[in-house]
């Protein structure tokens, strides 16, 4: 049966998405989105670790989002726990292959703090390797990542506005480039 995929999901992980500011906002201005559907990794009634129920929304999907605030140079630990108990299943499936992942995430810092010559001594992209990794690994197309930098800088308003519009532009990209498939 052929099925034509035009969902976005995206896995945010927040531990305190509610208080948050930066990523709540993110996730706001793509919510509207049709075809967008966000699921909190921290939202106690969400699908867990459900590998049964992940493959059916992964499998759904034309592409996969990971959102988070950059914390330590990565992200918070229920995604890295999301990767080992669900990805690692779903990695040795077709529900992944082909589509693309994006990452969207939230520095504190500028970006002048990330460089080789910059306080945190690696740019975000050579700290997202692993990301890319699992997505090559897994047969996904990785996608050049949004990294929306200097939420504790007086700039933040800025920036994070005209992330959120790139934000938007990109899923609107994602579901308008949604494919069809055979059913698996």
């Amino acid at each position: 049966m052929i099925k034509d995929l035009r969902k976005v999901v995206v896995l945010l992980a927040h531990h305190n998405f509610k208080e948050s500011q930066a990523n709540k906002e993110l996730a706001d201005t793509i919510k509207p989105i049709e075809g967008v559907m966000i699921y909190n990794l921290y939202d106690p009634e969400g699908p867990g670790f459900d590998v049964d129920e992940w493959t059916k929304i992964i499998s759904d999907a034309s592409a996969v989002v990971f959102q988070f605030p950059f914390y330590w140079a990565m992200a918070p630990s229920l995604l890295k726990k999301w990767q080992d108990e669900v990805f690692t299943y779903l990695a040795r499936t077709p529900a992944v292959a082909g589509k693309p992942l994006l990452v969207v995430t939230t520095t504190g810092s500028d970006s002048v703090a990330y460089r080789s010559g910059g306080r945190n001594k690696f740019s975000v992209d050579e700290l997202l390797r692993p990301y890319q990794l699992c997505a090559i690994h897994s047969g996904m197309v990785w996608q050049t990542p949004i990294v929306v930098h200097g939420m504790g800088s007086v700039e933040a308003p800025r920036y994070l506005a005209e992330g959120a519009t790139q934000y938007k532009l990109r899923i609107e990209a994602l579901l308008a480039s949604g494919h069809t498939t055979d059913n698996w």
